[in-house]
């Protein structure tokens, strides 16, 4: 980091604004070239930490036969939570089929879809079993990015 840019968080504003405009432009090309740079780490360290914690958590799914949300364990003084959204797509195609299978019966499709085809996860979740089931040719449900978050294990920490 230049030390130009070092210095704007204590210049006054006046100071700042006054720079000339390429003087700005170069300060900003090199926030962004940081903000870059700090992404690609952010994104090399998170596929570290993907790959130091996958087996545990995908060993705790297995244990409690849970394919999607949350797991928490420890190591050490850190508190892991691994999450696996759910990563819902519905086929348009087959959802405006479904669609025009209800208008016929005499219902209103908007009544259990959103007009652009789409369905709520909880709201398919409380129909009953038969409307689900007309549904569920047009779902496919895989598994989304799976993320880790790290946190002081509370009950480790030294006072």
């Amino acid at each position: 980091m230049s030390p130009e840019l070092k210095a704007i968080t204590n210049m006054p504003m006046s100071d700042l604004s006054a720079k000339s405009g390429g003087e700005l432009l170069k300060l900003v090309d090199e926030v962004e070239a940081l903000m870059e740079q700090s992404r690609v780490l952010r994104e090399w360290l998170e596929s570290a930490i993907a790959c130091k914690y996958v087996y545990k958590a995908s060993s705790l799914r297995a244990e409690m036969q849970q394919e999607f949300g949350f797991v928490q364990f420890e190591d050490g003084e850190v508190k892991v939570t691994s999450e696996i959204p759910k990563a819902i797509t519905w086929d348009q195609t087959k959802l405006n089929a479904i669609a025009q299978t209800i208008r016929e019966q005499g219902e209103d499709p908007q009544s259990f879809m959103e007009v652009e085809y789409s369905v709520l996860d909880a709201r398919f979740d409380q129909w009953p079993e038969v409307i689900q089931n007309a549904f569920r040719p047009a779902l496919t449900i895989r598994q989304g990015t799976p993320r880790y978050r790290l946190a002081p294990n509370r009950r480790e920490m030294k006072p």
